[in-house]
């Protein structure tokens, strides 16, 4: 009896180390890609409030933490994260874009385009951030603002898991 529980005891901490070794192993794949229209054309917006902007076409989507349905991607994992995302303007005139890199209800960083004679601009930011589990990352549309999409994809919000910590 005392050989099969310690040949048991043996199993059980083979089998932890390889849930162990499975899990570093998935915690470093997260990524995500996604443009603001999955179909049709023309301006989002104007909101009388900051409104995180939809991003409907999802391009790719490891570890599941970008969820088109808000545009909100939900940290699983603590650590340093890239952002990327682009806007281009309205294409009615004047130009009235403006929108902000969220993390929670921090804004981070901004792209705009306002009160120009041209009508065709397009702006890109990016940021690396630390997030703990549950941070949330979102584009946010400014009030009173616009973007135009279409099958073209313009506007797209990406990120990724540099490290874990």
């Amino acid at each position: 009896m005392a050989e099969k529980i310690t040949f048991l005891e043996t199993r059980l901490q083979n089998a932890e180390k390889e849930v162990l070794e499975l899990r570093s192993l998935t915690a470093g794949r997260v990524a995500f890609s996604a443009a603001l229209r999955d179909s049709g054309s023309g301006n989002i917006g104007p909101f009388t409030t900051a409104t995180p902007l939809q991003y409907k076409k999802v391009f790719s989507n490891t570890g599941n933490s970008y969820n088109p349905s808000t545009g909100i991607f939900t940290a699983m994992v603590s650590g340093m994260y890239f952002f990327r995302f682009s806007m281009f303007n309205n294409l009615a005139s004047p130009p009235n874009s403006v929108v902000s890199l969220m993390k929670n209800s921090e804004r981070l960083t901004s792209v705009w385009d306002t009160n120009g004679s041209d009508i065709n601009d397009m702006g890109r930011n990016a940021v690396d951030i630390p997030l703990k589990v549950g941070d949330n990352v979102f584009v946010q549309l400014e009030p009173n603002r616009l973007v135009y999409d279409d099958v073209m994809n313009y506007n797209t919000f990406s990120g990724f898991l540099l490290f874990t910590m």
